[in-house]
C-alpha cells in the first residue's frame, strides 16, 4: 500500500487540456517576444492568444491579450488598429469583460489619443476610466498622472503640477509612472519659469528612463534639460546634451521597427 502512495506522490500532475495549454503557451511566447522586442512577432503571438482566449469563452485571458495586442500596435504606429481592439472591449454592451479590463482599455486608448495629439478626444475617455477607478483602481496613478499630461497640453502648468507631483514621490507607482511624473513636473516648473528646480526633475527622469532602457523617453529628458540649461545661460553644457539626444535618436531611429500600415 505504502508503495502505490509512494508512486501517486511522484507522479507528473495531470496536463491541462490542449486548447488551455496552447493558450498558455501562444501567451508566454508573446510576452518573451515583446520583452525582446520583436514587436511584429509579439503582434502576430497575441492575436493568436486572443483567439485561443475567446475560443475558451476566457474573458480575462481574452481582455487582457487584446490589451496587450493593441500595445503592441500603438508601438508599431498602428494606432487605428489599436483604438479598434481596445474598442472590442469599450464597446461591448453584454457585460462579457470584467471591469478592471474596461478600466485598462478605457486609460490605454486615452494615452494613445494624447499620443496622436487627440487631447479632446482623450479627455473624455480617460474620465470614463477614472470613473469607473474611483481612486481605487490599479491604474489610479496613471491616470492621474495622464491628467496632469492633458492638463499640460492645454496649458495648465499649474493643474499639471498638482496632479503630476504625488505620482512623482510614490515608490508603488512604478518605476516607469514616476519618470513620467517627473517629466511632466519638471515640464510645468518649465513653463512657469521655475528653471532650476526643472533641471532637477528633467534629471531625475533621464536617470529613471536609462535604467528602463526607453530611448524616445531619454531623448525628450535631454532635450527637455537643453531648453532649460538654454534659458539658464549655461550654453555649453546645453550644447554637450544636445549631442546626447541627436546619437540617442539616431540610434534608436535606426533600430525602430519600421511602421505597420493599418488593416482595411
Amino acid at each position: 500500500m505504502s508503495v502505490i502512495l509512494l508512486a501517486a506522490c511522484g507522479s507528473p500532475p495531470p496536463r491541462l487540456p490542449l486548447a488551455l495549454e496552447r493558450a498558455q503557451t501562444a501567451d508566454k511566447d508573446a510576452r518573451r517576444a515583446l520583452q525582446t522586442g520583436d514587436l511584429v512577432n509579439a503582434r502576430i503571438l497575441f492575436a493568436r492568444s486572443v483567439a485561443l482566449h475567446q475560443s475558451l469563452d476566457d474573458a480575462d485571458g481574452s481582455a487582457s491579450a487584446l490589451v496587450s495586442l493593441a500595445t503592441v500596435s500603438h508601438r508599431l504606429h498602428d494606432d487605428a488598429a489599436a483604438i479598434k481592439l481596445l474598442d472590442q472591449i469599450l464597446l461591448d454592451q453584454t457585460g462579457v469583460y470584467p471591469p478592471e479590463w474596461r478600466i485598462t482599455a478605457a486609460f490605454r486608448k486615452a494615452v494613445i489619443l494624447a499620443d496622436l495629439g487627440r487631447s479632446d478626444e482623450a479627455v473624455p475617455v480617460l474620465a470614463l476610466a477614472d470613473k469607473q477607478c474611483e481612486g481605487n483602481c490599479a491604474l489610479h496613478l496613471s491616470i492621474d498622472v495622464l491628467k496632469a499630461r492633458l492638463a499640460l497640453l492645454k496649458g495648465d502648468a499649474a493643474a499639471a503640477l498638482e496632479l503630476a507631483q504625488p505620482a512623482a514621490s510614490a515608490r508603488e507607482a512604478g518605476k516607469e509612472e514616476q519618470a513620467n511624473a517627473l517629466r511632466i513636473v519638471a515640464a510645468a516648473e518649465e513653463r512657469l519659469s521655475r528653471h532650476d528646480a526643472a533641471l532637477l526633475h528633467y534629471r531625475a527622469a533621464l536617470e529613471l528612463d536609462k535604467s528602463l532602457g526607453l530611448s524616445n523617453r531619454i531623448e525628450e529628458d535631454l532635450n527637455g534639460m537643453v531648453r532649460v540649461l538654454t534659458r539658464l545661460g549655461r550654453d555649453e553644457e546645453a550644447a554637450h546634451h544636445a549631442r546626447r539626444a541627436f546619437i540617442v535618436h539616431e540610434a534608436a531611429r535606426k533600430n525602430a521597427p519600421a511602421p505597420i500600415p493599418s488593416a482595411p
